[in-house]
């Protein structure tokens, strides 16, 4: 093989044999010295990178470079872990904010298809690699860890819909790829709405949620059939919804209630959080929280009762009891968190991380440590540049 790319690479004297010292080969990567203990590990979109940082205390535990391209910029953009703590799942965007336009461009602008990738945690080698779609968005996965749903914020398709004029807004849709986690196959990819992007899964893992930014909708699947989902409603998140090209709301992320199901929706546009309930099918229109600023990825306690919601424009974060919808807001320090994207609460309900993204050009992401019990900022940590998802990992054997 090496013979081969040499002649590749210089076309001269290819038709003589090559030999190699042995052990000339670079070594498999090696068990990483942290994987010991539980941690969080964060995508960083501009640096090419997963960070991980300790679960509980503000400590760097360590950059690892991702991708299959070195010399490129290639845009890891959120992630999975299995409910082992053995794979992590990341999706390969291919495209990068700040780099221009084109197969890297910004924020659902990539022009060429994205992929899932499979990484084994304790030596972050890829196992294996799976095409989707252009601009992978999120990516969650099913309780037992065997599927994956990644959805596409391809901006592109529907900015294409739009200068054409006809067939919206089908046409405008970006799909959700359904993903064998064993065999890391595409099982499915379907057609959901345009810009679609945060998800969320039934207790059941039956009933899938997408928010679709710029049709003020959310999408609710039936994907009980994973090679053949369909898409049961789409269902205008407010009263009001906007046009194509200028939203009302813009629903963005999401999450599920582990209590009773309902999703919480965070609207980027009208800096809110609504609630849709699966049991009537109908958004209800008596829980609307204000965050002042622009709602992103949030989440619950174990238990249901409280909900954390991060929002950039402010860089603070709103507690809200879902019950009574009582709030109160923690502000992260500037010098902390600059673009707060998501919040991940641990599995002790009470040490979380907010994943804040930097200003994307100079000033690194950074992970801003809360103890929601405190309610406080117990420390801070940069990381990569432009931090965007983060996912909790249990201390392997």
């Amino acid at each position: 093989m090496r013979s081969l790319l040499l002649c590749a690479l210089v076309a001269v004297g290819c038709n003589q044999s090559t030999s190699f010292p042995s052990n000339s080969n670079w070594p498999p990567p090696g068990e990483q010295a942290f994987v010991h203990q539980a941690r969080f590990a964060i995508t960083d979109n501009l640096s090419d990178e997963l960070s991980y940082v300790d679960a509980v205390q503000p400590m760097l535990l360590g950059n690892v470079p991702v991708g299959d391209v070195p010399v490129e910029l290639e845009g890891p953009h959120h992630l999975a872990a299995s409910p082992d703590g053995k794979y992590i799942y990341y999706n390969l965007s291919n495209y990068v904010p700040g780099t221009g336009s084109g197969p890297h461009g910004s924020h659902g602008t990539g022009m060429v298809p994205g992929s899932l990738v499979k990484l084994d945690a304790a030596t972050n080698e890829k196992v294996a690699e799976v095409l989707v779609d252009r601009s992978p968005g999120d990516i969650i996965l099913t309780r037992d860890g065997k599927y994956g749903f990644v959805s596409h914020y391809d901006l592109l398709r529907l900015q294409a819909a739009l200068v054409a004029g006809t067939g919206l807004p089908d046409t405008a849709y970006s799909d959700v790829a359904i993903v064998d986690l064993t065999t890391m196959t595409r099982v499915s990819m379907i057609p959901v709405c345009p810009t679609a992007h945060g998800e969320g899964l039934s207790a059941d893992d039956n009933t899938l949620y997408v928010t679709c930014a710029n049709s003020d909708q959310v999408a609710v699947l039936d994907v009980s059939d994973r090679a053949h989902p369909t898409v049961k409603a789409r269902v205008n998140v407010g009263p009001t919804p906007g046009t194509l090209d200028q939203p009302s709301y813009s629903p963005y992320a999401l999450s599920v209630s582990p209590s009773d199901g309902t999703v919480w929706i965070s609207d980027n546009k009208s800096a809110d959080v609504r609630v849709f309930d699966p049991a009537t099918m109908q958004m209800d229109g008596s829980k609307t929280v204000g965050v002042n600023g622009i709602a992103m990825f949030a989440s619950f306690t174990p238990d249901g009762k409280k909900l954390y919601v991060p929002h950039q424009g402010d860089d603070q974060m709103h507690e809200i009891d879902t019950q009574t919808l009582a709030t109160r807001v923690l502000a992260l320090p500037p010098s902390a968190c600059l673009n707060a994207h998501a919040f991940v609460l641990g599995p002790d309900g009470i040490n979380g991380v907010t994943v804040c993204e930097g200003d994307h050009v100079m000033r690194p992401g950074s992970i801003v440590f809360v103890n929601v019990q405190a309610f406080a900022v117990t420390g801070f940590v940069n990381v990569g540049m432009f931090s965007d998802g983060a996912a909790w990992l249990p201390a392997l054997p």
